[in-house]
């Protein structure tokens, strides 16, 4: 919980606020009910008058002010505690370690980030927050003006909550199981309904829907089953707790009967207190089997918060310039002890534009990983201008790199925005750069020009023109390293080798290390590192390889 009392650290003012309102509200909303039972006894006895009156209307009038002034804090908290949680699992994702970040699978990541900060929330607001100022209080205070009234009574009350307690904690017990169980469905099925979502295609082509729904059917059931479980349990808890109350209630007139020692305006106040003093009971069944449930669902999302962090983001040594000189000696790398990369030796120049080849597998992405600083290497070792990688600051490593992966992003928002960013440049500018990457018909063809708005996730874009589009905003960085992880592989042959002669004359003086989707679009590339099975099996210009390398003219002739 030490993420919660450092959310609750940032909002200590608010919270006292908060609080010390509850408490208030609490005392005056017992008091009147004290009040009450002297108005209605003066008004028995024919002492009442307008100043009590007047007094008793001030007393309501000031409670309806609090309600309302409470009103404030308590939305500045709630909504501010939720968004902090979530802010929170953001700014952990922009440091979390690539490996431990690989493990979670996004649909979980993202119910596990909502779950956490809604139970985080709960736990503090709902929980928490409401025990101190309302629950405990309210309690309290009842409990202090019945004994002012009668002490009998106040210890029969008092007893009466040894017996709630009782019949409660077996309760929760019960339901605390039974909660988790919907947790746990509910989390299941987020992760098949994420990828069905996101995997639409190859579900529907593959015929695999009928399975997948199957499984979220089963968990819905689970959750349906499990929920309606917990609605009886509550249901037959109350009814008893009404019981209860009503026992209690039905005593308190009996013995003021028989006595003959208690007024009508005291028998009034009794009832009232009693129900004030029983009711936190009631609620805190309900709160408490929530903050077991909160509980466990924050811990899943304080597991996420503990993954390991990429230390080397903001520590070391930092590189205020980039020259482009890479050298890698002898470097291996695993995955869950399968070997990936196995003792791989290479130099890049500066300014020199590198292509990976090999089949799938050979080891391409992981070897762009660890010279992007992703990965960190088992044995061997990559520098950067004569600085050991892993004693770099990744973070001012960064400020040399643009890196274009295979899914390239495209934000919501118009054209403009998309390549420019917040950065304010002629409209030609971008129009020469889109003709560069061979989206100029596409763009005479839009609404609204730069202003299009292009959909979440670039919808109105195919796979090719998100490509191009990432790629044009190559022209707006100043970047010293271009990483290209098959940044081409959805355009037709010759799109993507006019597009490329169009990038690699742009970048003169910068290196570009792309990995290969097709071997004819990096003919025109200084060198080729030709990868299998995570060794180096060849390394030179496009002519050489298909001269003396068989393994490159295997994959040459394979279509690749």
């Amino acid at each position: 919980m030490n993420y919660l009392k450092e959310i609750a650290g940032k909002n200590k003012i608010w919270i006292c606020i908060y609080i010390s309102l509850g408490i208030g509200l609490s005392f005056l909303s017992n008091y009147n009910i004290s009040f009450f039972q002297k108005l209605i006894d003066k008004f028995t006895d024919g002492t009442l008058s307008l100043p009590v009156i007047l007094v008793y209307g001030g007393l309501l009038l000031l409670l309806c002010l609090g309600n309302y002034l409470d009103e404030y804090p308590m939305q500045k908290l709630n909504n501010g505690i939720y968004l902090d949680l979530k802010l929170l699992a953001l700014y952990k994702t922009s440091r979390i370690d690539y490996l431990a970040y690989q493990s979670m699978g996004t649909g979980k990541l993202i119910q596990r980030v909502e779950n956490g900060a809604m139970a985080g929330k709960n736990i503090l607001c709902q929980f928490w927050f409401r025990i101190a100022r309302e629950l405990l209080p309210s309690a309290l205070f009842s409990l202090f003006f019945i004994y002012r009234l009668n002490h009998v009574i106040a210890c029969t009350v008092a007893c009466g909550y040894l017996l709630v307690f009782l019949i409660t904690n077996l309760l929760l017990k019960l339901l605390y199981r039974m909660k988790e169980r919907v947790l746990d469905n509910e989390e299941l099925l987020n992760h098949f309904l994420t990828r069905g979502f996101m995997e639409m295609v190859v579900f529907r082509l593959n015929r695999k829907f009928g399975a997948e729904i199957k499984k979220a059917e089963k968990a819905r059931d689970q959750i349906v089953r499990s929920k309606i479980g917990i609605s009886f349990i509550h249901e037959a808890f109350f009814a008893a707790f009404a019981i209860l109350i009503t026992l209690i209630k039905a005593s308190l007139i009996i013995y003021a009967w028989y006595t003959r020692s208690i007024s009508i305006g005291s028998v009034v106040a009794l009832l009232t207190l009693v129900d004030n003093a029983y009711t936190p009971i009631a609620i805190f069944n309900v709160l408490f089997v929530q903050f077991r449930l909160d509980s466990s669902a924050f811990g899943r999302y304080a597991d996420f918060l503990d993954l390991p962090e990429e230390s080397r983001l903001f520590e070391g040594k930092k590189l205020p310039e980039f020259h482009g000189d890479i050298s890698i000696r002898k470097a291996v790398f695993s995955y869950h002890d399968m070997p990936v990369l196995k003792e791989v030796s290479l130099s890049i120049s500066p300014g020199e534009k590198v292509a990976l080849a090999g089949n799938s597998g050979s080891g391409k992405s992981t070897l762009i990983k660890l010279i992007a600083g992703l990965l960190k290497t088992e044995e061997g070792s990559i520098s950067i201008d004569g600085n050991d990688l892993n004693r770099l600051n990744l973070d001012s490593y960064y400020r040399h790199i643009t890196y274009i992966p295979q899914e390239s992003p495209v934000f919501d928002g118009t054209l403009r925005e998309n390549l420019f960013f917040d950065a304010l440049l002629p409209d030609e500018d971008a129009i020469l750069v889109l003709n560069k990457v061979q989206l100029k018909g596409w763009f005479d063809n839009l609404p609204d020009g730069l202003d299009t708005q292009l959909g979440e996730k670039g919808i109105k874009l195919s796979g090719g023109e998100r490509q191009r589009l990432a790629l044009a905003r190559l022209w707006f960085s100043s970047s010293r390293l271009i990483i290209l992880d098959e940044a081409t592989s959805a355009m037709d042959n010759v799109t993507e080798e006019l597009v490329m002669n169009e990038v690699l004359s742009l970048t003169n003086g910068r290196n570009i290390i792309a990995i290969a989707h097709r071997l004819n679009s990096i003919r025109s590339f200084d060198r080729i590192l030709l990868l299998k099975n995570g060794r180096l099996e060849g390394d030179g210009s496009f002519s050489d390889l298909m001269t003396y390398n068989p393994y490159f003219q295997e994959l040459y002739r394979a279509g690749m």
